[in-house]
């Protein structure tokens, strides 16, 4: 007996150490493993890459190699080898159909324990000015600057640009000058290859009248539409000579001075042409439709030529897509997402492939107005930075694309080729400077400031790569402690005099609430197989091993190097830095690996940086960077459905309440909880059709218009700012029935911009204001206020007994409803890590279609699920009757071994899972996902955190979406295409 608890003790040792030295083996390239548990040690197990995978044997030896019990090795094919099957499909995220096709092979081969943990810092490119260090050298200062606490704009963009100078246009002798006039000069390109467009007058309460002129009209249709314009009744512009056209012409004829023949001749035509230019430059001979009174036009392609309808008096006919609409003073039109004050709106389809190119032609500085690359609720000296590389960043494209000698008073002077690409100068997304227009203008008074303050200012260098002396001046949000060459950032061939690696500590230093000063991504090396292509397939099989292996000055990964096996040969991939933050979905390419070959010396933010000892100072590693918080409270959304104060959602409780808030539900809201009386007047002709018009109405009545700035329009559907809705609560309370709050706090270093501060420091006297940021001192005044902000508010302000719960008794707008079930767990966070945690211990099976009429149909039950019944050969033997017992008795059932109808009603209804222990799975195949709103609803109802429900794509959108993509195994880009989408229908969280 002793000598076998011995023998037995050895054997225990030498498999400790035969298993410490194979976890040494693999987990050298990374610092992350799982356990195996082989459950057969007799067994040799090759390599994945390379081990043969033909037979049933070999998948059963590869599933015991690798922790997936198959029961034995012994070359067929039952349950436990099927179920062991599933098991590894369900574990790379594949369909658990328990067959080994292709795609499960080639998982095989790539299946490792060891995974790969990227950590960086910064987001963008890192070439020019990094915002946050911009942000930073405002704020803290550095020793460089003459106030050594404060950088001022000029000091801040001739660190980043080496041997600049800041220079008024009007002193540079430009090849193009009319850029430096107020002329509406710069051509900022809207849409490519349009189709049909929308443009709508605003405000509605006092439109302004539109001009829109179009080519291409006949002669008939082009004198109807001059008189038309001018008051006179050609009736319909169809191009069609008729009575009503001949007597508006005599009219029109008797005016000037002409003979009353009602004719359209030469003397009409000449006449016509020479009145029209009074109003201005217009690609119609005929001059400009004049459309009063408020309009909403739409403007549709139809094979070379356009037409128009929405309004009666636009032309009844097609004419050409070269076309412009100017608005009058005072007035905007909203095309799209985005609102515009300024400029000409122009189409142009000359040299287009398709449809029609969509420009706002404008001056550079109301340009600059509708320029939102910067939160506009930071220091003024940070947005005069920006707005010294916004418009020399302009200027030069301008300088860079215009043709003067081509140009026109109704065009650009543009290449051909420019013409083709988008008839403008420059773009209006991220990969240019992104353009949003009039809503970027009233979003804060600091960045209209910043421009106006820099007016007609740029940056300047006296040698190459420049135009007319202009820089390029690229940027970007941050960097990861040190900024990139042209060269190292963007792959260029020559590195540009102006663009240096310079010291960036403030970009990621702690104090500026850089949330993208520090990130992770974890990787298992199936993932990253099948991830990381070589032209459009995987570089990889199996890939065993992936390091930085050379870095550049700023610490950006210049090349990445990866090993592993692809069709059973070892292989060695090395790419740049940049394509593997492409390919993976990275922020940036300042990053390392935990491969243990990895060569990078980047320290990963955030820091402190020292203000005291100059630009080259030495940096502090401290705690983590700042995050954005969204709060939430399922008991006050209970509160809000109950009163039907908010709209009706479908999603769960974490889906509802990422949702933004609108202007018609905030108004409900506070009302209900001001105790404002519903019986105020009329106030809107906007909300004729919202639910909540009564609620409205009070607004302007008890003071609570202020807020919105809105005195003739409240836009219902309108998003709400924190620290609007913050201002509407105040005063609902103070002008309503509810007892006032009391009390103020100077609680945050923020909002000092905001006009509502007084009304955010009662809230925070309080303490009924949820954080916006993981730093305490951060209130976030413009950032949208999400549902779930609001109900956590409403939760707070019963909690405290400062409203009572008999307020949400009644619902005077909305019927009231109620959430469908709880909220996601981690959903707090952003694009959580594990979006089904605590949803995934156990894969359902469906039993239910199955054929009990053969003990061979019995068997083949019992071995799919688990029970041995020995061979699957249709005799009935001790080892079937034994599986038999072992399923009843785990059925519940009276173990007899005898397959009756109770037996048989319980095999149909087995799934494998214990009560309390399933995977309740989601049905997304419904989801609408062909918005950027159905997408983020889709994200939030899943568990993947968008942030707040805007419609907008977002970087939470895009972080979220990447988490999703990697939880499915699809390439995490951030883009929620087709494969994607059909991911997500799919997707039911087991």
């Amino acid at each position: 007996m002793l000598r076998g608890i011995f023998k037995y003790l050895i054997h225990l040792l030498l498999g400790s150490i035969f298993f410490v030295f194979v976890g040494q083996t693999e987990a050298h390239s990374s610092t992350h493993t799982h356990s195996i548990i082989r459950h057969d040690v007799n067994i040799s197990c090759a390599a994945n890459a390379v081990a043969p995978l033909n037979s049933i044997k070999d998948i059963q030896t590869f599933l015991n190699c690798n922790g997936f019990n198959p029961g034995p090795i012994d070359g067929r094919s039952g349950g436990r080898t099927t179920s062991a099957i599933k098991s590894f499909q369900a574990t790379v995220g594949l369909t658990a159909d328990g067959v080994v096709g292709p795609a499960t092979k080639q998982a095989m081969r790539a299946y490792s324990s060891v995974s790969f943990t990227f950590t960086g810092s910064g987001w963008g490119h890192g070439v020019g000015l990094s915002q946050y260090g911009t942000k930073g050298l405002t704020e803290l200062g550095a020793q460089f600057c003459s106030n050594t606490s404060s950088c001022s704009s000029d000091e801040v963009v001739n660190y980043y640009f080496q041997g600049t100078n800041v220079k008024n246009l009007g002193d540079i002798s430009l090849s193009s000058p009319e850029i430096a006039s107020s002329s509406n000069s710069l051509w900022v390109g809207l849409a490519r290859n349009a189709k049909n467009i929308t443009l709508t007058t605003l405000p509605s309460s006092s439109p302004p009248t539109l001009n829109i002129c179009q080519d291409g009209l006949s002669n008939t249709a082009g004198v109807q539409l001059f008189l038309t314009s001018r008051g006179y009744d050609p009736g319909p512009i169809d191009g069609a000579y008729g009575d009503r056209t001949a007597n508006a012409i005599r009219n029109y004829q008797s005016s000037v001075g002409l003979g009353q023949t009602g004719a359209i001749d030469d003397a009409l035509i000449n006449k016509i042409k020479s009145d029209a230019t009074a109003d201005g430059p217009c690609e119609s001979i005929w001059g400009p439709l004049k459309i009063g009174g408020g309009a909403t036009v739409n403007i549709i392609n139809s094979g070379s030529e356009c037409y128009m309808t929405g309004h009666p008096l636009v032309p009844k006919i097609r004419a050409s897509c070269n076309m412009s609409v100017k608005w009058s003073d005072g007035g905007r039109i909203r095309v799209g997402p985005r609102e515009h004050k300024h400029g000409i709106l122009k189409l142009r389809s000359k040299n287009v492939s398709s449809g029609f190119h969509v420009v706002l032609a404008v001056n550079l500085e109301k340009y600059l107005y509708g320029l939102a690359e910067m939160p506009s609720h930071w220091n003024v000296k940070a947005l005069e930075a920006q707005a010294l590389v916004g418009r020399s960043y302009a200027v030069f494209h301008y300088l860079d694309e215009n043709i003067p000698a081509s140009s026109t008073n109704i065009d650009a002077g543009l290449s051909e080729k420019q013409k083709a690409y988008c008839w403008c100068h420059i773009g209006s997304t991220a990969s240019s400077q992104y353009y949003y227009g009039y809503l970027k203008e009233i979003s804060g008074p600091n960045w209209v400031q910043a421009v106006n303050n820099t007016s007609g200012k740029v940056i300047t260098y006296d040698g190459s790569y420049t135009r007319s002396t202009v820089i390029q001046a690229f940027y970007s949000s941050s960097t990861g402690g040190k900024t990139n060459t042209n060269v190292v950032g963007f792959g260029s061939a020559t590195p540009w005099p102006y663009l240096k690696t310079v010291d960036d500590p403030w970009s990621i230093d702690n104090r500026v609430g850089n949330s993208k000063a520090a990130w992770s991504f974890d990787f298992n090396t199936y993932q990253l197989s099948k991830n990381i292509l070589c032209g459009d397939t995987p570089c990889f099989d199996a890939l065993t091993d992936i390091y930085v292996s050379s870095v550049a000055e700023s610490g950006a990964a210049l090349e990445v190097t990866m090993k592993g096996f692809k069709n059973g040969s070892a292989k060695s991939v090395t790419k740049s830095g940049r394509n593997i933050k492409s390919q993976l979905g990275f922020r940036s390419h300042y990053f390392k690996t935990s491969s243990t070959s990895d060569v990078s010396n980047l320290e990963v933010g955030p820091v402190q940086a020292n203000t005291s000892s100059g630009a080259n100072g030495s940096t502090e590693s401290l705690s983590a960077g700042e995050t954005a918080q969204y709060a939430t409270s399922s008991a006050g959304l209970s509160y809000l459905a109950k009163a039907g104060v908010i709209n009706k959602c479908d999603g769960n409780s974490s889906g509802c309440q990422a949702k933004t808030l609108t202007r018609e539900e905030a108004a409900a809201i506070v009302t209900v909880v001001g105790g404002i009386p519903q019986d105020s007047p009329n106030a809107y002709s906007d909300d004729d059709q919202s639910i909540y018009q009564s609620a409205i109405n009070g607004l302007p009545y008890y003071g609570m218009q202020v807020c919105f700035g809105s005195p003739f329009e409240i836009l219902p559907k309108e998003t709400v700012s924190r620290d609007e809705f913050a201002c509407l609560l105040v005063r609902s309370i103070n002008a309503g029935t509810t007892a006032n709050l009391t009390g103020s706090v100077d609680k945050y270093s923020d909002e000092g911009a905001s006009k509502w501060t007084s009304d955010i420091n009662t809230l925070a006297a309080n303490d009924v204001i949820p954080a916006c940021s993981s730093i305490s001192d951060k209130f976030c005044p413009s950032r949208k206020i999400s549902i779930g902000e609001a109900s956590y508010i409403i939760d707070k302000l019963v909690g405290k007994s400062l409203i009572s719960t008999n307020l949400f008794d009644s619902s005077p707008f909305n019927n009231a409803w109620k959430p469908s079930g709880g909220e996601v767990q981690n959903v707090a966070e952003t694009a959580v890590s594990n979006p089904n945690a605590g949803n995934d211990a156990c894969v359902p099976k469906d039993n239910s279609g199955i054929t009990i009429n053969s003990v061979l149909d019995v068997q083949q039950f019992l071995a799919n699920n688990g029970f041995n019944p020995g061979p699957v050969d249709g005799q009935s033997g001790p080892k079937t009757k034994a599986a038999i017992k072992a399923f009843q008795q785990k059925a519940g059932l009276y173990a007899d071994g005898i397959v009756g109808n109770k037996t048989k009603a319980g095999m149909k209804a087995y799934t494998g899972c214990e009560s309390g222990n399933v995977c309740k799975a989601r049905n997304n195949s419904g989801a609408k996902l062909d918005s950027v709103e159905g997408v983020q609803t889709f994200l939030a109802n899943n568990g993947f955190n968008p942030g707040i429900i805007d419609g907008e794509m977002g970087s939470y959108t895009r972080e979220a979406i990447k988490a999703f993509q990697r939880k499915v195994g699809l390439i995490p880009d951030g883009v929620a295409g087709t494969r994607t989408k059909a991911a997500m229908k799919s997707y039911t969280g087991c």
